[in-house]
C-alpha cells in the first residue's frame, strides 16, 4: 500500500531541490504539451529521438557533455544527409557505442525512407506503439521519447522512478497518479522531478 506521507516528503524535498538547482528544466518540463508535438519539426524530433537513444543506459551527465559533438557528427540531424551517410563512423569518434550508433542512424534513414510528415501522422494515429518500431526504442524508452515530444502526458517508469516507488511501498503507476493529483500537476512534471532528483543522487537510495 502506498505511504503517502513518504511519497509528499519524498516529492517536496525534490521538487525543491528543482526549483533551487534545475528550474529551466523544470519550466521546460511544465510546458511540453500537445501542442509540442504539433510544432514538432524533423530536426527537432530526431535531435530528441537521438537524446533518448544515447541516454538509456547511461549518466545523464555524459550525455549532456557529448550532445553537443554527437550533433554536429550527425550532421545537425538534417535528415535528407542522414539518408545518405554510410555509417556512423564520426558518431563513434565521440561516442564508441556501435548499437546506439548503427540503431539511431537505421531509424532516421527509415524516417527518410517514410518521409517525416507521413512518419509523423501515423505516430499521431497509432499513438505511442508506433515509436517502438523505431530502432533503439524499447518498451521503457518509449515513453521517454513520447512524454518528450507531447505525444502523452506519462511518466517512464526508469530505474529512479521504480526505486522511488519501492521507497513508498507502491508502483511507479500509483506514485506518479497520486503525486500527480496531489500537486495538481503533469505526469510528465512529476517524472522529471523524481528522475533529476534520483540522478542526481539525491533521492538517497
Amino acid at each position: 500500500m502506498l505511504n503517502k506521507n513518504k511519497a509528499r516528503k519524498m516529492f517536496g524535498a525534490a521538487l525543491a531541490y528543482c526549483k533551487k538547482n534545475h528550474k529551466d528544466e523544470l519550466e521546460w518540463a511544465k510546458g511540453i504539451g500537445p501542442d509540442t508535438f504539433n510544432r514538432l519539426t524533423v530536426k527537432g524530433f530526431l535531435g530528441i529521438y537521438c537524446w533518448v537513444v544515447y541516454a538509456s543506459g547511461f549518466k545523464v551527465s555524459t550525455v549532456e557533455a557529448i550532445f553537443p559533438r554527437l550533433k554536429k557528427a550527425y550532421n545537425g540531424f538534417n535528415l535528407e544527409s542522414l539518408a545518405l551517410m554510410k555509417s556512423p563512423i564520426k558518431a563513434l569518434k565521440v561516442f564508441n557505442n556501435k548499437r546506439k550508433a548503427n540503431s539511431f542512424l537505421a531509424g532516421c534513414k527509415a524516417i527518410a525512407s517514410e518521409g517525416y510528415t507521413t512518419f509523423k501522422q501515423r505516430v499521431k494515429v497509432q499513438g505511442i506503439s508506433a515509436l517502438e518500431e523505431l530502432n533503439g526504442i524499447g518498451p521503457i524508452t518509449k515513453f521517454h521519447l513520447a512524454k518528450e515530444i507531447g505525444l502523452i502526458d506519462e511518466a517512464k517508469p526508469d530505474v529512479w522512478l521504480e526505486r522511488a516507488a519501492k521507497t513508498c511501498n507502491t508502483t511507479v503507476n500509483e506514485l506518479v497518479t497520486y503525486l500527480s493529483k496531489e500537486n495538481k500537476m503533469k505526469r510528465n512534471v512529476v517524472d522529471v522531478v523524481l528522475w533529476r532528483y534520483g540522478a542526481d543522487k539525491k533521492l538517497g537510495l
